[in-house]
């Protein structure tokens, strides 16, 4: 089952990636009642300071702190890099992340510079911290694959994305917004999306797609080259950008091999060598197939479509796929950490999460996105209707977690050798 380079013996404490996935769905909430508590015609304004909020409200507390997260859970276990003292890690990027979000996205609400004065440096102190410490180890592994090379374009790249905004943040600390202003905001979006996270999830997916779902894996031009292709067009969208080149080219160019990337990934997700269904691949399907929809919008829009391409690339592709990749992550260790204590019986990963309750929240989760989507289309008040089924499907996710983390916690606290140990808890 398992690839060669897998080291499950270097992992770290449970305690470690789960922190961070128990977070996300919390700032998921936050976002909903935000949304909620706010006039539509604001939240479709990517301008507003509302959206801003919101938006990285997404970003910081809920897609960085998964990826992180999952990076150190990953770094140990698939490239053999593993952190020296990884509570004292973990407690410092999740502390400096968890409260440089909140502050962030309160000095867009309160508009009190103090506060993002606070947040820039905390969000410095946790990026930085996680990406130098990142870089140092993985460029020290030895064996190389086509997941360890993604991650150190990741880190990177993702290192790049964190500098451009902390840049952008200080230029609004000191009231200094210049000409390149908006070009590099447009630069940090498009690193964030297509550097940050698309380079991250391809090389999940290299790992996980054969692993977990017993697939094909990748074709090798797909996992050798197109990393780099995209870094390489990351380059060119820079340059291009500056010298107010057209970008048409090289917005066609992302279109064509992230696009080659997410079909190959549901190809190989269609023709699986054990087809037996698995919920988890509801999210990984909905997710690819909502970035190449995405890719296509992006590419042939002729007016503002902001709203609709945040929903689709932030809900629709990379939230769908961290959900269901957790939903994978969270039992296998488990599972794992339960085994490796001398538990020779214990639950099984379908088991620690019922299927039907991954289930009952994935369709909570999509008739919010559709709801949103209809939003842009329709009428701006379908905004709200998201934004309550939005609220109800990261509770659900977030209990679901809660409740695998509850059964480990539970088989945990007994004897291994006690064979009453082996009955699986209420």
């Amino acid at each position: 089952m398992f690839n060669e380079g897998l080291s499950l013996d270097q992992a770290p404490p449970i305690s470690v990636p789960f922190r961070f996935f128990l977070t996300a769905p919390i700032f998921a909430i936050i976002i909903g009642v935000l949304i909620l508590t706010n006039d539509a015609s604001l939240l479709l304004n990517r301008y507003s300071d509302i959206a801003i909020a919101i938006v990285h409200l997404f970003t910081l507390g809920i897609l960085s702190m998964i990826i992180v997260g999952a990076m150190q859970q990953m770094m140990p276990v698939l490239a053999g890099a593993v952190i020296k003292k990884p509570i004292l890690f973990a407690n410092t990027v999740h502390t400096t992340l968890t409260l440089g979000t909140i502050l962030f996205a309160l000095y867009f609400i309160l508009h009190l510079k103090i506060l993002l004065m606070i947040a820039t440096a905390l969000l410095g102190l946790s990026f930085l911290t996680f990406f130098i410490v990142s870089i140092r180890l993985l460029f020290k592994v030895k064996f190389l694959n086509s997941t360890v090379i993604a991650m150190r374009i990741f880190v990177v790249v993702g290192l790049i994305t964190i500098l451009l905004g902390l840049h952008l943040a200080g230029s609004h600390i000191a009231d200094n917004i210049g000409q390149t202003h908006y070009s590099i905001v447009s630069i940090h979006i498009l690193f964030g999306i297509f550097g940050f996270a698309t380079l991250i999830i391809m090389g999940v997916a290299f790992q996980v797609i054969p692993m977990f779902y017993v697939a094909k894996s990748f074709p090798k031009f797909i996992e050798n080259r197109v990393p780099f292709i995209i870094v390489f067009l990351l380059l060119v969208y820079t340059l291009f950008e500056f010298a107010s080149f057209d970008l048409t080219i090289v917005k066609l160019s992302f279109v064509i091999f992230i696009s080659a990337f997410a079909y190959f990934g549901i190809h190989s997700l269609n023709n699986r060598k054990r087809p037996i269904f698995d919920v988890t691949l509801l999210y990984w399907k909905t997710s690819l197939y909502m970035l190449i929809i995405g890719l296509f919008v992006w590419f042939f829009a002729k007016e503002d479509v902001s709203y609709l391409l945040s929903i689709l690339f932030g809900l629709g592709f990379l939230f769908s796929l961290l959900q269901g990749m957790i939903y994978k992550i969270i039992p296998f260790l488990c599972w794992f950490h339960l085994t490796s204590k001398g538990y020779f019986t214990v639950p099984t990963m379908r088991e620690l999460i019922v299927e039907n309750m991954i289930r009952i929240q994935f369709y909570m989760y999509m008739s919010s996105l559709v709801f949103f989507i209809l939003a842009f289309f329709l009428t701006p008040i379908f905004i709200y209707i998201a934004a309550g089924l939005f609220i109800f499907s990261n509770l659900f996710f977030l209990f679901n977690l809660i409740l695998a983390l509850k059964k480990y916690n539970e088989i945990a606290k007994t004897d291994p050798m006690d064979m009453s140990s082996f009955q699986m808890p209420s």
